[in-house]
């Protein structure tokens, strides 16, 4: 069965720093690889979840076996990366490393969050007490710190966030994570959730699971504002890979929505975020990963009939047109007989209304 497309679509999540203890950050040296991301990115997003919603992406690379940012961006910039939920096996402390290779003078920041994913939102430890940010010592290295904190408590469930900052060009990569925590994170299900528009103009959401294992079922979930979320459906779990469900309520300009799985035993975790758009007369078209060698994810207003992509070099050689499908919001395009080298996507929606942007070919 044809998987449905990975949307990653995060929204901008105030912390509120309701940690009452101070976080003493130590250089130490008993850093030991927890994950190595040689095989995939280990349940890892990007941008993290409780970043500005400007931050460029890491993205798993799996010649490198590594995260790497390579956006390419020639400025100051920011990019980040949030673990999935793990559980603090100590208390007081948890000692943390990873490998890096970074332009001239990139600057980090670690921080241990609570796992809830709806208000309060907790900074719960973070090397960020005194400067914000601390420079990398060197292009390559690797950084093994402990951070001591009393709102570390055994058994509490915790994410980690690492943030890079720099300006001058060049691949930020990230590798071979070394976390103190108790087992390995909680089960991954989601591998995707899409939407579609119905013909009565109600909004379809569909996800797809990679694994169901003593899996009770999924709440449709819906936000005015991409914060504060509401049950908006329930389907029961059946063992499929693909599951939908059919909003018929409120929709706003933007409406946001997720899944939450709830498992048998009582715990759940929730899917990405996505964002249905009310009015497409407001151009909507984004592009990732740029640059990308094999594929690209094409985040575009309502489809019609008719709509269509159009691929173009820059200097206007038409390279490929590609149907789109109707009802659909975004699309994966195969781009791996493309030469390297910057091309523009058009989108056509099939009622005259166009909008064109760039991306890379490496």
């Amino acid at each position: 069965m044809k998987k449905l497309l990975l949307i990653a679509v995060i929204t901008t999540i105030v912390l509120t720093a309701t940690a009452q203890s101070p976080t003493t950050v130590t250089t130490v040296t008993n850093c030991t690889v927890f994950n190595n991301f040689n095989t995939s990115d280990e349940g890892f997003s990007s941008p993290s979840i409780y970043s500005d919603g400007n931050d460029l992406s890491f993205f798993w690379n799996a010649a490198a076996g590594a995260e790497i940012e390579n956006s390419g961006f020639n400025g100051s910039r920011s990019t980040s990366l949030i673990s999935p939920v793990f559980v603090q096996p100590n208390n007081g402390s948890n000692t943390i490393g990873f490998r890096y290779v970074v332009p001239s003078g990139t600057q980090y920041r670690i921080r241990i969050l609570s796992a809830a994913t709806s208000s309060p939102l907790e900074v719960i430890a973070t090397t960020a007490n005194g400067p914000i940010y601390t420079t990398l010592a060197g292009n390559s290295g690797n950084v093994c710190v402990r951070l001591t904190d009393a709102d570390l408590t055994l058994g509490r469930q915790i994410r980690f966030e690492f943030t890079f900052k720099t300006n001058p060009p060049g691949d930020i990569l990230f590798d071979d994570l070394s976390i103190t925590v108790l087992g390995g994170p909680l089960a991954i299900t989601f591998e995707g959730i899409t939407s579609r528009k119905n013909s009565d103009g109600s909004a379809k959401i569909l996800w797809n699971v990679g694994q169901e294992v003593n899996v009770k079922g999924y709440y449709l979930e819906s936000s005015p504002n991409g914060i504060d979320f509401t049950n908006a459906g329930y389907v029961a779990a059946s063992g499929k890979h693909v599951y939908s469900s059919d909003y018929r309520g409120k929709m706003y300009p933007i409406t946001y929505f997720r899944i939450k799985n709830i498992d048998i035993d009582g715990s759940s975790k929730y899917s990405s975020i996505i964002r249905v758009y009310t009015n497409q007369t407001d151009l909507h078209l984004n592009v990732y990963p740029s640059p990308a060698k094999d594929q690209i994810t094409v985040e575009h207003n309502l489809a019609l009939q008719n709509s269509m992509f159009t691929v173009f070099s820059v200097d206007g050689i038409i390279i490929r047109k590609v149907t789109v499908e109707p009802g659909t919001i975004n699309s994966q395009l195969n781009i791996n007989t493309l030469s390297k080298g910057i091309y523009i996507i058009r989108f056509d929606n099939g009622a005259a209304i166009s909008e064109s942007v760039k991306f890379v070919k490496y």
